[in-house]
């Protein structure tokens, strides 16, 4: 269980440096139908002004997807309120076709789970078929042994007859059912490895993370914009104190949703593995990664996260690094993790890395 301990402060999403705007705000009026405001159409029409002028005024081209990330920049510098109804406009033709392969994923693994359930069930009732058999023919062994009992002899052996008749055929069934389960298997498998979603963590997972690090760094020497690689991982001296596996992947679990909270839309949360969580922000500079650094670990030091009963104080870990053209994503990577250790609430806050190149880590 996670609480929000507010006499530990008042905490909010990060906030990104952007040119100062001054957007009026009128009340949407009151409307009898869920139809969106003509005011938030003006809003958003000047909004997205802004947000064209800004990328004019930073020489960034007006791609799609670099709008979308401007969009999302400029708008955590904005009011709750303004947010609220840009964002209740927009949730209208929500269609990320990433988010939605990962719910596509999360029921076709729940749905190869339920199979995976009942071909278990299958499996006890075939065993317990060998074993009906093998009584039968205990059984059918002590009455051959006495002959007063010819005529009940006579019925077991038609009843074994008929048990092995029913056998052979249950036989083939399950070797059927044995062969749509692995053809289910091989079907799984394949969802499996081509998958960008951690089921567990409820984030994408590595391979999401590794093809977004490619693509972004193509973007980056397309058009030399900064973006910043930010990974976290809970201490061990934290985790440590919980003995259950599960309770503490729960734990790793909502250090992810924090993330989550404190990152825009563009940008990307991840698992990399063994509960190291990965965050790219995208058109972020390490000044602007500091600051939402900063704000995760606020927001994780001001939040109870409790295993049972009993509060679990959590020191959590982060490094920076700055994403350029020079090095490889691995080289990304291993500085990053070689700096977690070094950062939590005894020590800093977080690090920033530089990657090193493999003919120079050696």
């Amino acid at each position: 269980m996670v609480r929000f301990n507010k006499e530990k402060g008042n905490v909010g999403v990060y906030n990104i440096d952007t040119k100062d705007d001054v957007i009026e705000q009128a009340p949407p009026p009151i409307l009898k139908e869920p139809v969106v405001p003509s005011s938030s159409n003006n809003e958003l029409d000047k909004f997205a002004a802004l947000v064209l002028k800004v990328m004019g005024d930073e020489s960034i081209p007006p791609t799609p997807i670099n709008f979308q990330i401007y969009f999302d920049k400029l708008l955590e510098s904005k009011p709750s309120a303004f947010k609220k109804r840009i964002n209740d406009f927009l949730e209208l033709e929500n269609n990320n076709n990433d988010e939605s392969h990962a719910r596509i994923e999360q029921e076709i693994k729940e749905g190869f789970a339920q199979v995976k359930n009942i071909m278990q069930v299958v499996s006890t009732v075939y065993r317990n078929l060998n074993v009906m058999q093998d009584i039968i023919k205990k059984r059918s062994t002590q009455l051959e042994t006495n002959p007063s009992f010819l005529a009940t002899q006579n019925i077991i052996s038609s009843l074994g007859e008929d048990l092995k008749k029913m056998f052979e055929l249950t036989t083939k069934q399950i070797d059927l059912l044995k062969g749509y389960y692995q053809k289910t298997t091989t079907i799984l498998q394949e969802v499996d490895s081509q998958s960008i979603f951690d089921a567990k963590f409820g984030i994408y997972n590595r391979r999401y993370l590794v093809k977004s690090l490619k693509d972004e760094i193509k973007l980056i020497k397309t058009y030399a914009h900064p973006s910043t690689l930010v990974l976290a991982r809970v201490k061990e001296s934290s985790l440590e104190k919980i003995a259950n596996k599960r309770e503490k992947d729960t734990i790793v679990r909502n250090i992810a949703k924090l993330l989550l909270k404190t990152s825009r839309r563009s940008d990307v949360v991840a698992h990399f593995g063994d509960g190291t969580l990965a965050m790219i922000l995208k058109h972020t500079d390490l000044t602007s990664a500091k600051k939402a650094c900063d704000r995760i670990s606020e927001l994780v030091y001001q939040t109870s996260f409790f295993v049972g009963s009993s509060e679990i104080e959590t020191d959590i870990e982060l490094a920076i690094t700055a994403l350029d053209t020079e090095h490889s994503i691995e080289e990304f990577l291993a500085s990053s993790l070689e700096g977690l250790p070094k950062t939590g609430k005894e020590l800093v806050p977080y690090i920033v890395c530089t990657p090193l190149h493999e003919s120079e880590a050696q």
